[in-house]
Formats: C-alpha cells, structure tokens, sequence
C-alpha cells in the first residue's frame, strides 16, 4: 500500500515538473518582449553641448525587416525624460539593407538646448546627415551616432541598451 502510494506520488511529481518546465520554456524573457522597457543611457556632444542621460527607456532589433521590397534589419531606440531634465524626448529609427544599400536614419531629440533632426534614406527629403554604428554585447550593445542635424549642429552620441526587445518589422 504504501509502495503504491509513493510510486502514485513520485509520477505525479514528475508529471506536473514536466508540464511546469514546457509552460517555462514557452515564455519569451521579459528583455526580448515587444516594447519592454529597461534603463539606458545616453552620452555624447550634441550641439557643441555635453548631454549624459540614463532612464528608462525602449531598445529594439529586428533581423528580418523590410524598407518596402528591400530586406533589411531595423534597430529602435525611445526615451521620454523629464520637461526639465537634459533630454526631453529621444527616437531613433534605423533601418540597414542587407543587400548593402544606404540606411533609412530617422533621429529626434528634443532638449533643453534645442530640438534636433536628422531623416535620411530613400524616398525622403534629407534633413542633416549620420552614420550608425551597432556594437552589439550580449543581449544588447552600443549605437553610436555620427552627423549633423538639419541645422547643420554636430551630433556625437552612444547610446547603451542592455537588451534589445523585438522591434517592428515593417519598415514604412
């Protein structure tokens, strides 16, 4: 009696550990879920003026987007800070052809100095120039802004995002 009681119990516990571990490898990491906000940080020269922020923010990557019928990958940063705070609002918007064709940059920030622009790419109306490097590390990495914005004001920022969630795939 007791031998089968515990035979019971042991399949039993097997059971539910087997169905508790496919639920937990079902469920994507809270970092690689669509807009899940982490803290980044944001330093550089913009405008001739210094500007480090860190907060909470979004990061995203996406290997497989599209810029029309062009295949591409696409790479998102936002922040929103404090009305007062060094940098009010940041959006970066990157998508890179993998047929080796020029980037589709879309950057905007707006800080206490000034607002800053920067849209590159095809079928747009240029406004300023940049140049985006991706150093990825781990689950996320660097980007590192190079350019001028509309107003002809140099910009030189990196920006870390400790993971990267899925980003949108559309490119439009």
């Amino acid at each position: 009696m007791i031998r089968t009681m515990l035979i019971g119990t042991l399949g039993l516990s097997a059971g539910l550990a087997r169905d508790g571990l496919a639920q937990h490898q079902t469920l994507a990491p809270e970092s690689r879920k669509l807009g899940a906000e982490s803290a980044l940080s944001l330093s550089g020269m913009v405008g001739g003026k210094p500007i480090q922020v860190s907060g909470g923010g979004t990061c995203g990557h996406a290997a497989d987007a599209s810029m029309g019928s062009t295949s591409a990958s696409r790479w998102t940063v936002e922040y929103h800070g404090s009305d007062e705070g060094t940098v009010q609002e940041l959006n970066l918007s990157l998508l890179r052809p993998k047929d080796g064709g020029p980037d589709q940059l879309s950057f905007v920030l707006k800080s206490k100095s000034g607002d800053h622009r920067i849209e590159t790419g095809m079928g747009r109306k240029h406004k300023g120039e940049g140049t985006v490097t991706i150093l990825p590390s781990g689950p996320g990495g660097r980007l590192e802004l190079s350019g001028k914005d509309a107003k002809g004001k140099p910009i030189q920022i990196s920006i870390d995002c400790p993971a990267f969630s899925e980003a949108q795939t559309d490119g439009s």
